[in-house]
């Protein structure tokens, strides 16, 4: 029953996202991210250089990988809730809170387990293809663009680096993991990538699609079991 409660709350709150994307036009929320980018180059700038280290670090030392990247994907859902408080970008607001905290219970719950010697490649494809792309976001920087993206594209700051990045890294994740964790940011990174594509016209986002369908094909066993209400844990793919 307290699982049935939990996705019946997480099913409302996709339903506000997605509903509250609909409210502003494509020039409107242009320009409020073109302008959240701008004046936070330096911030997004820090974000790519700690992340760097941090995944550097992770994978010289897997003692403190698991801990690392639970911190990492941790920071990047808060930094991104308070970036949308200070801008009061409502949508990304219940986006962001909401996984920061699905982050921390699937952590608590030792559902984060970062073992990348126990992973299929497939897993790692998707994960690294994913990492890419969301520390090199072709998108929102001024000219040139492939510099730019690289140096400050907005990770931890707005929806599609920032989804895209948690995403692949929950991608390199193995069993046991949490559905809803997984479920709920691979369906709003999905539906993000469709929004950012045919109503923005951010083509790189096709990356977002890709990555998050392959986190939903992945669990999609556990979500057609009858009893995912009460069991979490996915299969090892």
């Amino acid at each position: 029953m307290k699982n049935i409660i939990k996705w019946i709350i997480l099913g409302t709150i996709l339903l506000a996202i997605f509903s509250m994307t609909m409210m502003k036009t494509p020039e409107e929320i242009t320009k409020t991210l073109t302008m959240v980018t701008s004046e936070l180059t330096l911030f997004s700038a820090f974000v790519h250089i700690l992340s760097l280290a941090v995944i550097a670090v992770g994978l010289l030392f897997k003692k403190t990988r698991n801990i690392l990247f639970f911190l990492l994907i941790a920071f990047l859902a808060l930094s991104a809730t308070i970036v949308s408080i200070k801008y009061m970008i409502l949508p990304n607001i219940l986006i962001f809170a909401t996984i920061f905290i699905l982050i921390i219970n699937a952590y608590l719950k030792k559902e984060l387990n970062f073992e990348f010697e126990e992973l299929k490649p497939v897993n790692k494809y998707f994960g690294i293809v994913g990492m890419i792309f969301g520390f090199w976001y072709l998108h929102w920087v001024e000219t040139p663009i492939w510099l730019n993206a690289l140096l400050y594209s907005p990770l931890g700051s707005i929806n599609c680096p920032t989804l895209l990045t948690i995403c692949a890294f929950l991608c390199l994740t193995k069993k046991p993991r949490s559905v809803m964790l997984e479920f709920v940011t691979a369906l709003i990174t999905v539906y993000f990538g469709f929004f950012g594509i045919f109503r923005l016209g951010a083509y790189v986002d096709v990356v977002l699609i890709i990555c998050a369908l392959f986190l939903i094909i992945r669990l999609s066993p556990s979500l057609t079991n009858k009893d995912v209400f009460e069991k979490e844990n996915i299969k090892n793919v």
